[in-house]
């Protein structure tokens, strides 16, 4: 493994721990990423906006009790990015050309994210409407994306082009274990407690490579078995970084999955050194630049317990949206039984 990177040359970032989220990010992320319409501007994307990104912040919204603000981007999302065939949401919108949502597919987390922030509104403002928005999203997040593959039951990351006849694709860091939580409760009695248990164990099991790490994207073949997928780098990074951040959130930070990600933050931090923003768990290469302060703060949620206190100022949508999140979690999350057993490592 290779862990002498250009990156160490970067500068740590040092900040101190928060006990509830921080009022100013929410005004500050409002005006550097949401439009009057409702839109969120992924500004380091090509001004593109995607259905993960507006369920980001409509969570934001939820926990800045901002009614005003979510239904703006209730709104659009509904208007602009829902599929006719589905109560799910195409996965991106370009602003620029004719055709602004060419690809009609969706992507799981952005139509999770959006349930459960429709579920948290719902609940906080009592408003059925989002109540009944939500059960619809989750009733065809089932019926589309519930896939079986051997001894294992999972959601696909999207209705078209994830499964094939040698197996199907898992995303780790669509796992919003938090909003898995949250699906149950509110649904005892229909699958998504299976659905989350499942999910749960899949993320226990999908850790690869010398540092036995959560990677970006996993193939499962027919027998359920877990593999980095060929097609796509095998990286612990800036997807995967989201695994310790809904398992902290879900009150799961003491999972023993998460053990391999602590020790590698761990080792940087002990040398006095920023920790890069991604590692290929296979080859051990790692990025030639520092995590940005977003995935710092999800580092010190999982390490601490306790996210940064740090202001977005300057950070890009992504690392604005992490720091906001990770606040969030680590105000809302109660951590739950430490798990008795270290889960079997994958090679």
């Amino acid at each position: 493994m290779l862990l002498v990177v250009a990156a160490l040359g970067f500068q740590a970032v040092t900040m101190s721990a928060c006990a509830a989220p921080t009022p100013g990010n929410w005004a500050d992320y409002k005006t550097r990423f949401l439009q009057a319409d409702g839109r969120v501007v992924d500004t380091g994307n090509g001004n593109v906006s995607h259905s993960e990104g507006q369920g980001f912040a409509m969570i934001m919204a939820t926990a800045y009790d901002d009614p005003a603000t979510f239904k703006k981007m209730w709104t659009w999302t509904d208007k602009t990015l829902s599929r006719p065939d589905t109560r799910l949401f195409k996965w991106r919108y370009i602003p620029t050309g004719d055709l602004h949502t060419p690809d009609p597919n969706n992507a799981l987390d952005g139509d999770m994210l959006i349930a459960w922030a429709l579920l948290r509104g719902g609940e906080r403002w009592k408003r059925p409407e989002y109540l009944e928005a939500s059960a619809q999203i989750r009733s065809a997040i089932l019926s589309k994306l519930l896939v079986k593959q051997g001894n294992r039951t999972l959601l696909v990351p999207g209705v078209d082009g994830f499964v094939n006849a040698q197996g199907m694709i898992f995303n780790p860091s669509y796992a919003i274990m938090p909003a898995l939580d949250a699906f149950a409760a509110r649904e005892p009695k229909s699958p998504w407690p299976m659905v989350r248990d499942e999910t749960l164990r899949a993320l226990r099991d999908a850790r690869f490579g010398a540092t036995d790490l959560p990677v970006d994207w996993v193939k499962v073949d027919t027998a359920g078995a877990m593999w980095t997928d060929p097609d796509r780098p095998p990286r612990f990074g800036f997807d995967a970084i989201r695994v310790p951040l809904y398992m902290c959130w879900s009150g799961r930070c003491g999972d023993a999955s998460l053990d391999p990600v602590k020790r590698w933050w761990t080792s940087f931090r002990a040398a006095g050194k920023p920790a890069p923003a991604w590692i290929d768990v296979r080859t051990g290469e790692v990025a030639p630049f520092a995590a940005p302060v977003g995935m710092v703060s999800v580092a010190d949620l999982a390490l601490t317990g306790k996210a940064s206190s740090a202001r977005i100022q300057n950070e890009d949508y992504y690392s604005s949206s992490l720091l906001i999140l990770s606040q969030i979690a680590a105000d809302e999350r109660r951590e739950k039984t430490k798990s008795a057993a270290k889960p079997k490592p994958k090679s």
